[in-house]
C-alpha cells in the first residue's frame, strides 16, 4: 500500500508540473509569435524597434517581459525597465537560439525562478532574436500546495488502510483463530481422557502377562500400550505450549540439571550397549522451567540413544557461547540425509531409515523439543552426515556469566 501510494503520488506530481510547465511555455511561444510579428511591421516601416504593448489585454492579465536583439544582438527593446529582474536579456538563451533557431530554459531570477524562451527570427534579411520571460513562482507554489496535500492524504489514506486492513484482517481470522483454538482444546482433552483407558489396559494386561508369561500376543498389548501412551503423552505437551501454559520461571545451573538427567539416562545407555559421558561447566545460569529443560534434554539424548548402534557413544557438552549457554549433544550413530535436516523438527515426520516405525518413537519428540527451545528463548539447530552420527544444539539465553573449571562425568 505504501509503495503504491507513493508511486501513485509521484505520477500524479509529476504529471500536474509538466502540465503547468506545458501551459507557462504554450503562452510564452504565442507571446513571442505576437512580439515577432510586431518587429516585423516595424520593420517593414523602417520604424525603430521599441514597443510596449498592453500586455493585460494581450494575455488576459498574465504578465510577460519580452526583449528584441538586434544585430550586433544586443538589447535594443524591453517592455519594462525592471525586466532583467526576470532573467532578461539572457545571453546564454541569445546565442542558443542563434545556433539552434530556438532555446528554452529555466533559470534562477532575483524574482524567483523564471522560464526564459528565445526564438530566432528574420524578415526582410534582418536577423534579431525575441526573447520572453514569465516567472514561474505561482507554479512553484500550486506545486508545493499539491505536494502537502498528497502528503497530507497519502500519509492519511495509509492510516486508513492500515487500521481498516487491521480491523477486517482481525475479522477475517477470527474463525481460523477459533478453529485452531477448538483443535488445540480437542487434542488436550482427548489426551487427557484416553490416559486412564490406556493405564487400565495396561494393567490389566500386565495381569494376564503373569498369568501366560509366554503370549506374544499379551507382549504386543503392553508394547502398544506404552506406545500410545508416549504418544498421548506427547500430544498432550504439544496442546499445553500452543496454549501459552508457561509455569513460574527459575534460575538455575543448567550444568547441573543436565548432569543429573544423563545420570537418570545411564541404565537405558547400558542396556543398549552404549556409551554415555557428559562434560558440564557449573555455574552457568538459565531463567526458565527446570522441569521443562530436564524433559528438552531426555527427548534429544533418547533420540541420540535410539539411533546410536549398539558399540556407539552418545556425549553430551554443555559450554558457553557467544554470551549464550549451549548443549550439544553428538552421538555416532546412522546420521540424517542433507535434505531431511530441516524436517526433522515437523510433527510426525519420520526420515525413511532414522524415523522408522519400529524404533518405538511417536514423530513428536523434536518438535516438543524445538517448542521447549522457544519457549525459553532458545533456538535447536542439528548438524548430520549420514553414517558419521548427529548432533543437536541447544542455545539458551544466559542468566549469568560465571568462570568454573568442567566438571567431566561418565
Amino acid at each position: 500500500m505504501v509503495a503504491f501510494v507513493t508511486l501513485l503520488g509521484t505520477v500524479v506530481f509529476y504529471v500536474v508540473q509538466a502540465q503547468l510547465r506545458g501551459q507557462v511555455d504554450t503562452g510564452m511561444r504565442a507571446f513571442a509569435t505576437r512580439i515577432a510579428s510586431d518587429v516585423a511591421t516595424d520593420i517593414r516601416r523602417n520604424e525603430a524597434v521599441n514597443h510596449d504593448p498592453d500586455l493585460a489585454q494581450l494575455q488576459e492579465g498574465t504578465l510577460y517581459q519580452f526583449a528584441v536583439s538586434l544585430p550586433p544582438f544586443v538589447t535594443v527593446s524591453q517592455n519594462q525597465k525592471h525586466a532583467g529582474a526576470f532573467g532578461l536579456p539572457n545571453q546564454t538563451g541569445l546565442y542558443s537560439a542563434l545556433q539552434n533557431g530556438i532555446d528554452l530554459r529555466s533559470v534562477q531570477a532575483p524574482d524567483g525562478p523564471v522560464r526564459v524562451y528565445s526564438v530566432r527570427k528574420t524578415y526582410a534579411g534582418r536577423t534579431f532574436v525575441v526573447q520572453v520571460s514569465r516567472s514561474t513562482v505561482p507554479e512553484h507554489q500550486s506545486l508545493e500546495n499539491l505536494l502537502i496535500v498528497l502528503l497530507v492524504g497519502g500519509g492519511a489514506g495509509l492510516v486508513i488502510a492500515a487500521v481498516g486492513g487491521w480491523f477486517l484482517a482481525g475479522k477475517s481470522l477470527k474463525p481460523v483463530r477459533e478453529a485452531f483454538e477448538r483443535q488445540r482444546a480437542f487434542v488436550g482433552d482427548a489426551s487427557h481422557e484416553l490416559r486412564t483407558p490406556l493405564a487400565v489396559i495396561r494393567a490389566n494386561a500386565e495381569y494376564l502377562q503373569a498369568e501366560i508369561p509366554d503370549s506374544i500376543e499379551l507382549a504386543d498389548i503392553v508394547s502398544e500400550t506404552d506406545r500410545l501412551s508416549a504418544l498421548v503423552d506427547a500430544l498432550l505437551a504439544l496442546a499445553r505450549g500452543e496454549a501459552g501454559d508457561r509455569p513460574p520461571a527459575d534460575v538455575f545451573d543448567i550444568g547441573t540439571v543436565v548432569e543429573q538427567t544423563v545420570d537418570s539416562l545411564q541404565p537405558l545407555a547400558a542396556e543398549r550397549g552404549l556409551g554415555l559421558a557428559v562434560t558440564a561447566t557449573r555455574g552457568m545460569h538459565v531463567s526458565g522451567d527446570r522441569e521443562q529443560l530436564r524433559q528438552l534434554i531426555v527427548i534429544l539424548v533418547d533420540n541420540a540413544l535410539r539411533y546410536t548402534p549398539r558399540g556407539g557413544t552418545v556425549e553430551i557438552d554443555v559450554a558457553r557461547l557467544n554470551g549464550t549457554v549451549a548443549v550439544a549433544i553428538s552421538d555416532t550413530g546412522i546420521g540424517i540425509e542433507h535434505a531431511e535436516l530441516e524436517k526433522v523438527f515437523d510433527r510426525f515426520y519420520r526420515a525413511d531409515e532414522a524415523r522408522n516405525r519400529d524404533s518405538g518413537g511417536t514423530g513428536l519428540g523434536l518438535s516438543i523439543a524445538r517448542q521447549l527451545a522457544d519457549e525459553h528463548g532458545g533456538r535447536i539447530t542439528v548438524e548430520s552426515s549420514p553414517g558419521k552420527g548427529s548432533t543437536f544444539t541447544v542455545r539458551l539465553p544466559s542468566a549469568e556469566s560465571r568462570q568454573s573449571k568442567p566438571n567431566v562425568r561418565a
